[in-house]
């Protein structure tokens, strides 16, 4: 599953700009004064401003080649504030179902980013790290009501012909669903997004993606 375009929304639209521009050294264009959209491979980030006062914030993961996370880690330190995270006692996290290592950190929104390297991929880069390494958006996480939450989940797969994740089984308030190129991470309203401790909110959202050869839409 590939996600083509993702547009989020945002109070912080000048910081994110400079942050992705300057900082993590993407292409960013601004056509108006309401949106920028940012390259990040095969995918296009889009921030679109909002007067919200729930400060809309997301979760989402970029693919990097599987042998560049430590330079990846080094590339970053300094330029943006890494997460720790102590059951592993590393910026790293090795996820081994997944067979991928992760690290995280925070835009000037609050969003909440990761680069991982999945070494199922077979994508290797001989050149030294660099935003250019960026391959994707492989990850963004989507936010349901509690209530609800089974069925919204069995809706999105019903709606899109989507499958679980093959190396995450379902679990109650954490579902998987797409492959190593393009994932959908569901959880219910209020669940934690790993590893920053907060508690996630249903922001708008819109995805294009394309999935068994064929375009979708999914907007929430």
């Amino acid at each position: 599953m590939l996600l083509k375009e993702i547009r989020l929304q945002t109070k912080h639209l000048s910081a994110l700009y400079h942050f992705y521009k300057d900082v993590l050294h993407l292409k960013v264009s601004q056509s108006n004064t309401e949106t920028i959209a940012i390259v990040a491979g095969q995918t296009t980030l889009i921030f679109e401003a909002t007067d919200d006062t729930a400060n809309p914030f997301y979760h989402f993961a970029f693919n990097i080649p599987a042998n560049k996370i430590e330079e990846a880690l080094q590339w970053l330190q300094g330029k943006v504030e890494l997460l720790w995270m102590e059951e592993y006692k590393s910026y790293i996290a090795n996820f081994t179902n997944w067979h991928a290592r992760s690290l995280y950190f925070i835009d000037p929104a609050g969003n909440i980013l990761e680069l991982i390297a999945r070494f199922d991929l077979n994508d290797n880069a001989s050149d030294p790290f660099s935003a250019e390494q960026i391959r994707n958006i492989s990850e963004i996480g989507l936010v349901f009501n509690n209530r609800e939450f089974d069925e919204h989940v069995n809706k999105l797969l019903y709606n899109f012909q989507l499958q679980y994740f093959s190396k995450q089984p379902p679990m109650k308030h954490f579902r998987a669903t797409g492959d190593d190129e393009g994932l959908f991470i569901v959880v219910p309203q209020h669940r934690n997004w790993f590893p920053a401790n907060t508690p996630c909110g249903i922001f708008s959202l819109s995805v294009k993606f394309k999935n068994n050869n064929r375009e979708h839409h999914l907007q929430l």
